[in-house]
């Protein structure tokens, strides 16, 4: 309500984009920006393990999915572009909304509220930083091609062999390790983001909140528990060359 008066009385006299820009980096709007960013980066893991969950049908399928990424420029570059600006957007409006939220808060409370999700809310900015490291890593894997074990093979419609470099890779358990211990980090930052999104944009209720802590817990932890899958499975020999 604070936050909300302070936005009414500083923005008078405001142009039009002056105030949204105001805002934007008022407390409220870095939580909207830090929720909508959230779900979005949240749609494209679903997409992304969607595709990758493809290893478990084979080589020729998993590679018919990569292969038609990379003729699709049309679906490929808009990705691109929206985790390049959603990534470091999440990012500065998260470490925003908390120096705005400390500022106005700068004592802490004498009895502080245990939550399930308590140890997760103190940590995602540690997380989410471990989490970026762990992407562009996984860009230099298999984007970019700079580290792990790569295939000199293409396949016969001349196509790199995406399979392969995902078998190859995953068969060196210290890669195989980094891969499911971040995708263990990444559901709990997953899990108490989607808990706090219904917070951060008012739609909250105590009927509810129960509800929506445990479907947080199975949706985060359910979708990077797939994610861990794959890698598990190749170091295991479940998934082979």
């Amino acid at each position: 309500m604070a936050d909300a008066m302070e936005l009414k009385r500083d923005s008078r006299g405001d142009t039009f984009l002056g105030s949204i820009i105001r805002f934007l980096m008022s407390s409220v709007g870095s939580k909207y920006i830090m929720a909508i960013t959230g779900l979005g980066l949240g749609l494209f893991l679903c997409g992304h393990l969607a595709g990758n969950l493809l290893t478990f049908v084979g080589r020729d399928a998993f590679n018919h999915y990569a292969a038609t990424l990379a003729a699709t420029p049309l679906l490929v570059w808009p990705t691109r572009i929206a985790l390049l600006l959603g990534i470091p957007l999440h990012f500065f409006t998260a470490a925003r909304s908390t120096q705005l939220n400390r500022a106005a808060r700068p004592v802490a409370y004498a009895h502080e509220a245990k939550a399930p999700a308590s140890t997760a809310s103190k940590t995602m900015m540690l997380s989410g930083l471990v989490i970026l490291s762990f992407f562009l890593y996984h860009l230099a894997h298999f984007t970019w091609r700079f580290t792990g074990p790569q295939p000199t093979l293409l396949t016969a419609d001349g196509h790199y062999d995406a399979y392969a470099m995902l078998v190859m890779g995953f068969q060196q358990p210290l890669i195989a390790i980094l891969y499911i211990v971040s995708m263990f980090l990444l559901a709990a930052h997953l899990s108490h983001g989607i808990y706090s999104l219904f917070q951060h944009v008012g739609a909250w209720g105590a009927k509810w909140t129960p509800a929506l802590r445990k479907a947080s817990l199975v949706i985060g932890y359910g979708l990077c528990a797939l994610f861990a899958s794959i890698p598990l499975a190749v170091l295991v020999g479940f998934i082979k060359p």
